[in-house]
């Protein structure tokens, strides 16, 4: 059996002092107070991370849409698309703009740089849209939209409101009132889109030989109608101890309203057309467990967390669905964040 003995260090040489590893070895708090520093960091850099499907790619883009109805793509790009390009071009941080013009419908997509807020940014495009408005068409059907997303990016979340006591403009006026205003206002939402919408509004089918009989054109009855409801100020009357406010109102709300308005002293809306109740025509069906449903969907902005969007919109259904009227049922029929979460 062979023994080892330690043999004392040689006078002038340095003892083995264990490198690093003795630091740890004689100063015990040292080392603990580094992995708590370690830990922290850890933990820190896991609630702060950002989760996705996909890498981070995205750069801060705001969309202008304009509707314009029956105006031809020239148009739309010469009254409309031009001059919004130009006022946008002036906000700080813009990086690239693109547009398109078709057939009553303008869409401006506005890049920003990477390090530009989207908060900001918005509020910057619609100030210089607001700046402009004076330039654009008065007949037109609403003020531009400002929207925090691209005009192209896909929805996150599909959802369908339907009901079995109310009727389809009743379900129509709910989720452009209550419904599309609550889910738009989920931190993260750019925009909460309806589609199957049946409005309900006013038909009047005229008859071409009632109108030719009587010398009239269809301009003659679109003017009458286009001037019927009328809301303006009037002024005030004032004496030694009030001011009254003055407004004309003529308004007209229902079919008999319409067909009673004068073309001219000897014809009215109703003699040479059919006026009655009906829907606005559907462009998109959407069916619930086979039952006619309004579809919604989410479209997320730019640089915003799916995940975070998706337990928001969730709170807000829930939210909305003790509140809504009997028998209205809002289902979330695609989501995401299911595949995000499964791959986490």
């Amino acid at each position: 059996m062979s023994t080892h003995e330690q043999r004392p260090a040689t006078p002038g040489q340095p003892a083995d002092d264990g490198g690093w590893v003795g630091v740890f070895v004689r100063r015990p708090i040292l080392a603990m107070v580094l992995n708590l520093l370690v830990i922290i960091a850890g933990i820190a850099a896991v609630q702060s991370i950002e989760i996705r499907e996909l890498p981070d790619v995205d750069r801060p883009v705001v969309t202008v849409r304009s509707s314009y109805p029956g105006a031809s793509p020239e148009s739309m790009d010469a009254q409309i698309t031009a001059i919004i390009e130009s006022a946008v071009s002036r906000v700080q941080g813009v990086t690239n703009i693109s547009s398109n013009s078709s057939y009553g419908s303008s869409r401006v997509a506005v890049e920003f740089s990477t390090a530009t807020d989207m908060q900001v940014a918005a509020m910057d495009v619609r100030d210089a849209v607001a700046g402009v408005i004076n330039q654009l068409p008065n007949d037109m059907d609403d003020d531009p939209r400002v929207v925090k997303a691209d005009a192209d990016a896909q929805p996150i979340i599909r959802m369908s409101v339907a009901s079995n006591t109310l009727s389809e403009s009743e379900l129509t006026d709910l989720v452009n009132d209550v419904i599309e205003d609550r889910l738009a206002a989920v931190e993260g939402v750019a925009a909460a889109n309806s589609y199957g919408l049946r409005a309900r509004t006013i038909e009047v089918r005229v008859s071409q030989v009632a109108l030719a009989s009587r010398g009239l054109a269809l301009s003659d009855v679109i003017n009458t109608i286009g001037k019927a409801s009328v809301t303006t100020p009037s002024g005030a009357l004032e004496n030694a101890t009030q001011q009254l406010i003055v407004r004309a109102e003529a308004p007209v709300d229902t079919p008999q309203d319409v067909a009673g308005l004068e073309i001219n002293a000897q014809t009215k809306v109703g003699d040479i057309a059919f006026v009655r109740w009906a829907f606005q025509e559907a462009t998109a069906l959407t069916r619930l467990d086979g039952q006619t449903a309004i579809g919604v969907e989410i479209i997320r902005q730019a640089k915003a967390n799916t995940i975070a969007i998706s337990e928001g919109v969730r709170a807000a259904v829930a939210e909305l669905q003790q509140s809504l009227p009997q028998g209205v049922t809002i289902a979330i029929t695609s989501d995401d964040t299911i595949f995000i979460r499964e791959s986490v």
